[in-house]
Protein backbone atom coordinates (compact mmCIF):
# COMPACT_ATOMS: atom_id res chain seq x y z
CA UNK A 1 0.00 0.00 0.00
CA UNK A 2 1.24 3.50 -0.73
CA UNK A 3 2.73 5.37 2.20
CA UNK A 4 0.22 8.14 1.49
CA UNK A 5 -2.50 6.18 3.28
CA UNK A 6 -0.67 6.11 6.62
CA UNK A 7 -3.21 3.51 7.79
CA UNK A 8 -2.83 2.14 11.30
CA UNK A 9 -4.52 -0.65 13.22
CA UNK A 10 -6.40 2.00 15.17
CA UNK A 11 -7.75 3.50 11.95
CA UNK A 12 -8.72 0.05 10.67
CA UNK A 13 -10.86 -0.42 13.77
CA UNK A 14 -12.89 2.60 12.67
CA UNK A 15 -13.86 1.13 9.28
CA UNK A 16 -17.61 0.41 9.59
CA UNK A 17 -17.80 -2.50 7.16
CA UNK A 18 -15.47 -4.72 9.26
CA UNK A 19 -17.15 -4.28 12.67
CA UNK A 20 -13.87 -5.24 14.35
CA UNK A 21 -13.50 -5.57 18.12
CA UNK A 22 -10.18 -5.12 19.88
CA UNK A 23 -9.69 -7.78 22.58
CA UNK A 24 -5.94 -7.55 23.30
CA UNK A 25 -2.74 -5.71 22.40
CA UNK A 26 -3.99 -2.13 22.56
CA UNK A 27 -0.38 -0.94 22.87
CA UNK A 28 0.10 -1.66 19.17
CA UNK A 29 -2.78 0.37 17.74
CA UNK A 30 -0.36 2.77 16.04
CA UNK A 31 1.23 -0.03 13.98
CA UNK A 32 1.04 0.70 10.24
CA UNK A 33 -1.08 -1.59 8.06
CA UNK A 34 -0.67 -2.08 4.33
CA UNK A 35 -2.41 -5.40 3.52
CA UNK A 36 -4.31 -8.43 4.85
CA UNK A 37 -3.23 -12.08 4.68
CA UNK A 38 -5.36 -15.10 5.65
CA UNK A 39 -3.75 -18.33 6.86
CA UNK A 40 -4.23 -21.36 9.10
CA UNK A 41 -0.50 -22.10 9.35
CA UNK A 42 1.10 -22.09 12.78
CA UNK A 43 4.14 -20.32 11.34
CA UNK A 44 2.95 -17.84 8.69
CA UNK A 45 6.19 -15.84 8.90
CA UNK A 46 7.74 -17.02 5.61
CA UNK A 47 4.67 -15.75 3.74
CA UNK A 48 4.50 -12.31 5.35
CA UNK A 49 6.20 -9.16 4.08
CA UNK A 50 5.42 -7.03 7.12
CA UNK A 51 2.59 -4.69 8.15
CA UNK A 52 -0.21 -7.14 7.42
CA UNK A 53 -3.34 -7.97 9.36
CA UNK A 54 -3.01 -11.76 9.64
CA UNK A 55 -6.48 -13.33 9.44
CA UNK A 56 -7.28 -16.76 10.85
CA UNK A 57 -10.27 -18.77 12.08
CA UNK A 58 -7.98 -20.55 14.55
CA UNK A 59 -8.25 -24.05 13.15
CA UNK A 60 -4.66 -24.83 14.22
CA UNK A 61 -4.77 -22.98 17.55
CA UNK A 62 -5.95 -25.85 19.72
CA UNK A 63 -3.91 -25.11 22.85
CA UNK A 64 -1.91 -22.41 24.60
CA UNK A 65 1.40 -23.54 23.10
CA UNK A 66 0.07 -23.31 19.56
CA UNK A 67 -1.51 -19.91 20.25
CA UNK A 68 1.84 -18.62 21.50
CA UNK A 69 3.72 -20.07 18.51
CA UNK A 70 1.32 -18.45 16.06
CA UNK A 71 1.32 -15.02 17.73
CA UNK A 72 5.10 -14.94 18.11
CA UNK A 73 5.55 -15.85 14.44
CA UNK A 74 3.27 -12.98 13.38
CA UNK A 75 5.08 -10.58 15.73
CA UNK A 76 8.56 -11.64 14.61
CA UNK A 77 7.55 -11.16 10.96
CA UNK A 78 6.42 -7.57 11.67
CA UNK A 79 2.75 -8.38 11.30
CA UNK A 80 0.58 -5.48 12.39
CA UNK A 81 -2.28 -7.38 14.01
CA UNK A 82 -4.13 -10.68 14.16
CA UNK A 83 -7.71 -10.81 12.95
CA UNK A 84 -9.50 -13.79 14.53
CA UNK A 85 -12.65 -14.90 12.71
CA UNK A 86 -15.13 -15.96 15.34
CA UNK A 87 -17.91 -18.49 14.71
CA UNK A 88 -16.16 -21.10 12.55
CA UNK A 89 -14.15 -22.81 15.32
CA UNK A 90 -14.88 -20.86 18.49
CA UNK A 91 -17.50 -18.23 19.41
CA UNK A 92 -14.68 -15.95 20.61
CA UNK A 93 -10.91 -15.72 20.39
CA UNK A 94 -9.11 -18.16 22.75
CA UNK A 95 -7.86 -16.75 26.04
CA UNK A 96 -4.27 -18.03 25.58
CA UNK A 97 -4.07 -16.12 22.29
CA UNK A 98 -5.33 -12.98 24.01
CA UNK A 99 -2.72 -13.36 26.73
CA UNK A 100 0.26 -13.66 24.42
CA UNK A 101 -0.96 -10.83 22.16
CA UNK A 102 -1.32 -8.60 25.20
CA UNK A 103 2.21 -9.54 26.27
CA UNK A 104 3.61 -8.74 22.82
CA UNK A 105 1.60 -5.56 22.31
CA UNK A 106 0.22 -7.19 19.17
CA UNK A 107 -3.40 -6.12 18.51
CA UNK A 108 -5.87 -9.00 18.42
CA UNK A 109 -9.07 -8.15 16.57
CA UNK A 110 -12.20 -10.27 16.50
CA UNK A 111 -13.83 -10.46 13.07
CA UNK A 112 -17.60 -11.20 13.11
CA UNK A 113 -18.90 -14.24 11.17
CA UNK A 114 -20.71 -12.14 8.57
CA UNK A 115 -17.49 -10.44 7.42
CA UNK A 116 -15.58 -12.63 4.91
CA UNK A 117 -11.80 -12.43 4.92
CA UNK A 118 -11.89 -11.66 1.19
CA UNK A 119 -13.53 -8.31 1.99
CA UNK A 120 -10.30 -7.17 3.66
CA UNK A 121 -8.12 -7.66 0.59
CA UNK A 122 -10.83 -6.10 -1.60
CA UNK A 123 -10.96 -3.05 0.68
CA UNK A 124 -7.19 -2.65 0.75
CA UNK A 125 -7.10 -2.88 -3.05
CA UNK A 126 -9.76 -0.15 -3.27
CA UNK A 127 -7.74 2.05 -0.93
CA UNK A 128 -4.61 1.56 -3.01
CA UNK A 129 -6.42 2.51 -6.21
CA UNK A 130 -7.98 5.57 -4.57
CA UNK A 131 -4.63 6.63 -3.16
CA UNK A 132 -2.91 6.37 -6.53
CA UNK A 133 -5.69 8.34 -8.23
CA UNK A 134 -5.57 11.08 -5.59
CA UNK A 135 -1.78 11.23 -5.66
CA UNK A 136 -1.77 11.51 -9.45
CA UNK A 137 -4.34 14.32 -9.29
CA UNK A 138 -2.33 16.19 -6.67
CA UNK A 139 0.85 15.89 -8.72
CA UNK A 140 -0.88 17.07 -11.90
CA UNK A 141 -2.28 20.10 -10.08
CA UNK A 142 1.14 20.74 -8.54
CA UNK A 143 2.73 20.83 -11.99
CA UNK A 144 0.01 23.23 -13.17
CA UNK A 145 0.68 25.49 -10.18
CA UNK A 146 4.36 25.60 -11.13
CA UNK A 147 3.54 26.48 -14.74
CA UNK A 148 1.29 29.32 -13.59
CA UNK A 149 3.85 30.55 -11.05
CA UNK A 150 6.57 30.62 -13.73
CA UNK A 151 4.39 32.42 -16.26
CA UNK A 152 4.20 29.40 -18.57
CA UNK A 153 0.43 29.04 -18.13
CA UNK A 154 -2.34 31.55 -17.57
CA UNK A 155 -4.10 31.73 -14.18
CA UNK A 156 -7.25 30.94 -16.19
CA UNK A 157 -5.95 27.36 -16.44
CA UNK A 158 -6.92 26.98 -12.78
CA UNK A 159 -10.48 28.18 -13.19
CA UNK A 160 -12.08 24.76 -13.69
CA UNK A 161 -10.42 23.42 -10.55
CA UNK A 162 -11.56 26.46 -8.57
CA UNK A 163 -15.11 25.98 -9.84
CA UNK A 164 -15.09 22.32 -8.81
CA UNK A 165 -13.99 23.33 -5.31
CA UNK A 166 -16.66 26.03 -5.12
CA UNK A 167 -14.11 28.84 -4.78
CA UNK A 168 -14.70 32.40 -5.93
CA UNK A 169 -11.97 33.82 -8.14
CA UNK A 170 -12.26 37.22 -6.42
CA UNK A 171 -10.59 36.31 -3.13
CA UNK A 172 -8.13 33.44 -3.01
CA UNK A 173 -5.49 32.59 -0.43
CA UNK A 174 -2.52 30.34 -1.17
CA UNK A 175 -0.98 28.15 1.51
CA UNK A 176 2.34 26.31 1.15
CA UNK A 177 3.16 23.49 3.58
CA UNK A 178 5.60 20.57 3.63
CA UNK A 179 3.97 17.75 1.69
CA UNK A 180 4.86 15.37 4.52
CA UNK A 181 2.42 17.25 6.79
CA UNK A 182 -0.63 16.54 4.64
CA UNK A 183 -3.34 14.36 6.18
CA UNK A 184 -4.37 11.04 4.67
CA UNK A 185 -7.54 12.60 3.29
CA UNK A 186 -8.04 16.31 2.69
CA UNK A 187 -11.28 17.84 3.97
CA UNK A 188 -12.58 19.77 0.96
CA UNK A 189 -15.95 20.64 2.47
CA UNK A 190 -14.90 24.30 2.78
CA UNK A 191 -13.31 24.39 -0.66
CA UNK A 192 -9.65 23.75 -1.48
CA UNK A 193 -7.51 23.01 -4.53
CA UNK A 194 -4.42 20.97 -3.67
CA UNK A 195 -1.28 20.45 -5.69
CA UNK A 196 1.93 18.67 -4.67
CA UNK A 197 5.29 19.41 -6.23
CA UNK A 198 8.10 17.43 -4.61
CA UNK A 199 8.29 18.24 -0.92
CA UNK A 200 5.96 21.25 -1.14
CA UNK A 201 2.17 21.14 -1.11
CA UNK A 202 0.27 24.19 -2.37
CA UNK A 203 -3.36 24.82 -1.52
CA UNK A 204 -5.69 27.48 -2.83
CA UNK A 205 -8.50 28.20 -0.36
CA UNK A 206 -11.13 30.89 0.09
CA UNK A 207 -9.63 32.94 2.92
CA UNK A 208 -6.49 33.61 4.89
CA UNK A 209 -8.28 32.36 8.01
CA UNK A 210 -8.94 28.99 6.40
CA UNK A 211 -5.30 28.76 5.28
CA UNK A 212 -4.14 29.52 8.83
CA UNK A 213 -6.44 26.86 10.31
CA UNK A 214 -5.10 24.23 7.92
CA UNK A 215 -1.47 25.12 8.61
CA UNK A 216 -2.04 24.92 12.36
CA UNK A 217 -3.78 21.57 12.14
CA UNK A 218 -1.08 20.03 9.91
CA UNK A 219 1.98 20.69 12.01
CA UNK A 220 2.06 24.45 12.50
CA UNK A 221 4.50 25.21 9.66
CA UNK A 222 3.34 27.04 6.55
CA UNK A 223 3.65 30.02 4.28
CA UNK A 224 0.56 32.09 3.43
CA UNK A 225 0.36 34.55 0.54
CA UNK A 226 -1.55 37.80 0.54
CA UNK A 227 -5.16 37.00 -0.55
CA UNK A 228 -6.24 38.32 -3.92
CA UNK A 229 -8.10 37.60 -7.16
CA UNK A 230 -7.30 34.88 -9.67
CA UNK A 231 -5.07 37.08 -11.82
CA UNK A 232 -2.69 37.53 -8.85
CA UNK A 233 -2.25 33.80 -8.32
CA UNK A 234 1.25 33.67 -9.93
CA UNK A 235 2.54 36.19 -7.40
CA UNK A 236 0.65 34.48 -4.57
CA UNK A 237 2.17 31.08 -5.36
CA UNK A 238 5.68 32.57 -5.28
CA UNK A 239 4.91 34.44 -2.05
CA UNK A 240 3.62 31.32 -0.32
CA UNK A 241 6.70 29.29 -1.26
CA UNK A 242 9.03 32.06 -0.10
CA UNK A 243 7.11 32.36 3.16
CA UNK A 244 7.34 28.59 3.68
CA UNK A 245 11.13 28.73 3.35
CA UNK A 246 11.23 31.24 6.20
CA UNK A 247 8.62 29.34 8.21
CA UNK A 248 10.64 26.14 7.97
CA UNK A 249 13.60 27.74 9.72
CA UNK A 250 11.56 28.86 12.69
CA UNK A 251 8.89 26.15 12.76
CA UNK A 252 6.12 28.73 12.48
CA UNK A 253 3.45 30.09 10.17
CA UNK A 254 4.71 33.02 8.09
CA UNK A 255 2.52 35.37 6.04
CA UNK A 256 3.75 37.22 2.98
CA UNK A 257 3.33 40.50 4.85
CA UNK A 258 5.85 39.25 7.42
CA UNK A 259 8.52 39.02 4.70
CA UNK A 260 8.50 42.75 3.99
CA UNK A 261 9.98 43.61 7.39
CA UNK A 262 13.50 44.07 8.72
CA UNK A 263 13.33 40.84 10.71
CA UNK A 264 11.58 39.07 7.85
CA UNK A 265 14.52 39.90 5.59
CA UNK A 266 17.10 38.81 8.15
CA UNK A 267 15.30 35.54 8.87
CA UNK A 268 15.73 34.51 5.23
CA UNK A 269 19.51 34.80 5.45
CA UNK A 270 21.62 31.73 6.13
CA UNK A 271 23.62 31.55 9.34
CA UNK A 272 26.95 31.96 7.52
CA UNK A 273 25.67 35.19 5.99
CA UNK A 274 24.83 36.61 9.41
CA UNK A 275 27.96 35.33 11.16
CA UNK A 276 30.29 38.27 10.22
CA UNK A 277 27.92 40.74 11.87
CA UNK A 278 27.84 38.68 15.05
CA UNK A 279 31.58 38.01 15.14
CA UNK A 280 32.91 41.42 14.07
CA UNK A 281 30.37 43.74 15.70
CA UNK A 282 28.33 42.10 18.45
CA UNK A 283 30.99 39.87 20.03
CA UNK A 284 33.42 42.69 20.87
CA UNK A 285 30.62 44.39 22.81
CA UNK A 286 29.42 41.31 24.68
CA UNK A 287 33.00 40.25 25.44
CA UNK A 288 33.83 43.72 26.76
CA UNK A 289 30.71 43.65 28.96
CA UNK A 290 31.66 40.24 30.32
CA UNK A 291 35.20 41.28 31.20
CA UNK A 292 34.60 44.81 32.49
CA UNK A 293 31.06 44.57 33.85
CA UNK A 294 29.77 47.24 31.46
CA UNK A 295 26.39 47.37 29.72
CA UNK A 296 27.34 48.44 26.22
CA UNK A 297 25.24 45.76 24.48
CA UNK A 298 22.08 46.73 26.39
CA UNK A 299 22.82 50.41 25.81
CA UNK A 300 23.02 49.76 22.07
CA UNK A 301 19.78 47.78 22.11
CA UNK A 302 17.98 50.63 23.85
CA UNK A 303 19.45 53.14 21.40
CA UNK A 304 18.23 51.00 18.49
CA UNK A 305 14.76 50.56 20.05
CA UNK A 306 14.36 54.32 20.24
CA UNK A 307 15.38 54.75 16.58
CA UNK A 308 18.61 56.51 17.48
CA UNK A 309 16.99 59.10 19.75
CA UNK A 310 19.68 59.73 22.37
CA UNK A 311 17.35 61.53 24.79
CA UNK A 312 14.76 58.74 24.74
CA UNK A 313 17.41 56.05 25.14
CA UNK A 314 18.96 57.88 28.08
CA UNK A 315 15.60 58.14 29.82
CA UNK A 316 14.85 54.46 29.20
CA UNK A 317 18.21 53.48 30.72
CA UNK A 318 18.01 56.10 33.50
CA UNK A 319 21.30 57.61 32.36
CA UNK A 320 22.57 61.15 32.05
CA UNK A 321 22.75 62.08 28.31
CA UNK A 322 26.52 62.59 28.64
CA UNK A 323 26.91 59.05 30.01
CA UNK A 324 24.95 57.71 27.06
CA UNK A 325 27.11 59.64 24.59
CA UNK A 326 30.24 58.25 26.27
CA UNK A 327 28.92 54.70 25.88
CA UNK A 328 28.04 55.30 22.23
CA UNK A 329 31.58 56.54 21.65
CA UNK A 330 32.95 53.41 23.29
CA UNK A 331 30.71 51.27 21.08
CA UNK A 332 32.10 53.04 18.01
CA UNK A 333 35.66 52.37 19.14
CA UNK A 334 35.07 48.65 19.80
CA UNK A 335 33.02 47.89 16.69
CA UNK A 336 34.23 50.39 14.14
CA UNK A 337 30.59 51.36 13.54
CA UNK A 338 29.15 54.75 14.53
CA UNK A 339 25.69 54.41 16.15
CA UNK A 340 24.90 57.98 15.04
CA UNK A 341 25.38 57.09 11.35
CA UNK A 342 22.29 55.51 9.73
CA UNK A 343 24.20 52.98 7.63
CA UNK A 344 26.36 51.91 10.56
CA UNK A 345 23.27 51.78 12.78
CA UNK A 346 21.70 49.27 10.38
CA UNK A 347 24.82 47.09 10.61
CA UNK A 348 24.71 47.35 14.40
CA UNK A 349 21.03 46.35 14.39
CA UNK A 350 21.77 43.28 12.27
CA UNK A 351 24.59 42.31 14.61
CA UNK A 352 22.44 42.55 17.71
CA UNK A 353 19.65 40.60 16.01
CA UNK A 354 22.17 37.88 15.07
CA UNK A 355 23.15 37.23 18.69
CA UNK A 356 19.67 37.54 20.11
CA UNK A 357 18.91 34.63 22.39
CA UNK A 358 15.55 33.79 20.83
CA UNK A 359 16.74 33.68 17.22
Amino acid sequence: MDDDLRLTVGRLLEVPRFQLRLVAGAAGLDRPVRWAHSTELLDPGPYLRGNEVVLTVGAALGDAERCAEFARSVHASRGSAIGYGIGDVLPESPQPLRAVCEELGLPLLEVPPEVPFLSFTEWFAEQMATSRTERHGREETGRLFQLVANGLASPEALRSRLDEAGLSDESLAVLAVPSTDLPERLDTSRGAVLGVDGNIALLVVGSEEHATELARSWGGVGGIATPGPLEQIPQALAEAISALETAGRGGTIVRAADLATFEGLLSRLERHQIAPFADQIARPLTDHDAVHGTELAETLRAFLRTDGAAGSAARELHLHPNTLRHRLSRIKTLTGRDPLDFGDRVALAIAMWAVRGDR
